[in-house]
């Protein structure tokens, strides 16, 4: 407890013989600045111990980010209203930087509104590549160039955190069709990243490293994040993946693997297309009839609050567009109603 004499006594005005205000709000000053400084030091030891070797320009300060995925501009109609929807709402929460997931559009001279739409947003804005951003033949050089990206994979430092990002379409593994895979040449750059960040980490990747559908070589990958988790406790904050048009969290060897679902849809195809939309769209946009889609967009924000301890998500939820997956024919087993919903959960991990 501060004691009195402690207190610049020459600035303390008394009052018959009591001290007046002046004192209890130096008083009250002093315990602050105190109680400030011991929730820093015991979240520096506590949560992160190995954060000391932080440099100057990291500072373990709460953050916010947008993360949204799988819009699927060139299924649906409506791509530019939702990415719209998003930046706009982003900007009024004034997060500290937003990122897609992947599949997000061809790189395509047609999509360049849709694009535009996107960079609408003035802050800091990142793309990770997924499996249908290369449709129509492009190559995933290309798709860099048109995304203004760094490379395939690279990395982002905030103020708070490193963001690593991913590409989960290199060649390898034994899928035909689509790749789900990251090479040796990644995966030691992976292990560099991690082992030399002065910070704590997010991941972020279009195809899951938590399910057997996801990434084929996920094992290789989970060694090496268990790894570095274990050498560095609290190193990685979060694994941020799309792909899946799912949501659901998985805590896993330390480690939270965060499914963000679709912003658009879930694909059915086959016996349970249907027409869900006016004739004339669905003739301009003939995947359309292949969805069970969301009437409204389907995004996140992200909030990182070290002090507390938690990573913390708020979602969104709408309604199906139409009939739901499991009227049109789809079944449990296939699309389970507990994670194929048009909704992205609201929730808070501990950290």
């Amino acid at each position: 407890m501060i004691e009195v004499d402690e207190l610049e006594l020459n600035e303390i005005d008394v009052n018959d013989g009591f001290p007046s205000f002046s004192l209890f709000a130096q008083y009250n000053k002093r315990m602050h600045q105190m109680l400030t400084s011991r929730r820093r030091f015991l979240l520096s030891t506590a949560l992160t111990p190995w954060m000391a070797s932080f440099s100057s320009g990291a500072s373990l300060r709460s953050m916010t980010f947008g993360v949204i995925t799988d819009v699927h501009q060139d299924v649906m109609h409506d791509g530019i209203e939702r990415i719209s929807r998003f930046v706009s709402t982003m900007r009024e929460a004034k997060v500290d930087f937003v990122i897609q997931l992947g599949d997000f559009c061809q790189p395509h001279p047609r999509n360049r509104p849709f694009f535009d739409a996107w960079n609408a947003f003035d802050g800091p804005k990142y793309h990770v590549l997924g499996n249908h951003d290369m449709d129509g033949g492009y190559a995933r050089e290309k798709t860099v160039e048109y995304y203004g990206m760094p490379n395939r994979y690279y990395t982002f430092d905030t103020s708070s955190i490193r963001g690593i990002v991913l590409d989960t379409n290199d060649p390898g593994g034994t899928t035909k069709g689509y790749k789900k895979f990251i090479a040796a040449d990644q995966q030691l750059w992976l292990q560099k990243q991690l082992a030399e960040s002065d910070r704590p980490v997010c991941i972020f990747l279009h195809h899951p490293l938590d399910d057997p559908n996801g990434i084929e070589n996920r094992k290789e990958l989970r060694d090496i994040l268990t790894s570095a988790e274990n050498s560095k406790p609290g190193l990685i904050l979060g694994v941020f993946s799309g792909h899946f048009h799912q949501d659901y969290t998985l805590l896993s060897e330390k480690i939270r693997y965060i499914q963000i679902n679709s912003a658009s849809y879930v694909w059915l195809g086959g016996n349970s297309a249907k027409e869900t939309y006016p004739a004339e769209v669905h003739k301009k946009h003939p995947s359309l009839s292949s969805v069970a889609a969301y009437e409204d967009p389907l995004w996140a924000i992200v909030q990182i609050d070290f002090e507390k301890g938690e990573l913390a998500i708020e979602g969104k939820s709408t309604q199906w567009h139409g009939p739901t997956p499991w009227d049109r024919g789809a079944n449990q087993t296939d699309y389970p109603s507990d994670k194929n919903r048009p909704a992205i959960s609201s929730t808070s991990l501990k950290l």
